[in-house]
């Protein structure tokens, strides 16, 4: 993808995220928490996603003439990788993802318990109107 486009959709997803933050239903503002840190979760699995590297998955074509070690040879004191001068590995960072991931299901589970909480005050109060439920509370 386009990272000029993939810019403007992450941005597109921030003021949506931002919109919906900012309306009376509490709803609303759970699905616009949602839509702003699927937005954040996209900026940081971008961040590294246009330097030009590869996937760091080694697999068996990587050990035929590259002149790089993958292998271990804990008898010989070898541990790998073994890079020779003037070879460049670029490989993209799988942290970045793994903690996206992890950012992820945390982002569930929050969401989850605002619309636990949001029927919790729809059964007490009969509305969702924050405005609403000002004016009832007293």
């Amino acid at each position: 993808m386009n990272p000029t486009m993939l810019s403007i959709t992450i941005a597109l997803l921030f003021g949506i995220g931002t919109f919906m933050i900012l309306r009376r239903d509490m709803i609303k503002v759970a699905i616009g928490i949602t839509v702003l840190s699927h937005a954040t979760h996209m900026l940081i699995v971008t961040s590294g996603a246009f330097l030009g590297g590869k996937v760091p998955i080694i697999t068996s074509d990587h050990e035929s003439g590259s002149g790089i070690i993958f292998m271990d040879d804990i008898a010989a004191g070898v541990f790998a990788p073994i890079v020779p001068e003037g070879t460049e590995m670029i490989y993209s960072d799988p942290l970045v993802q793994a903690l996206t991931l992890t950012a992820i299901v945390i982002s569930l589970a929050t969401t989850a318990v605002l619309l636990i909480l949001a029927y919790r005050v729809y059964q007490e109060h009969g509305t969702t109107d924050l405005n609403e439920i000002r004016r009832l509370k007293g």
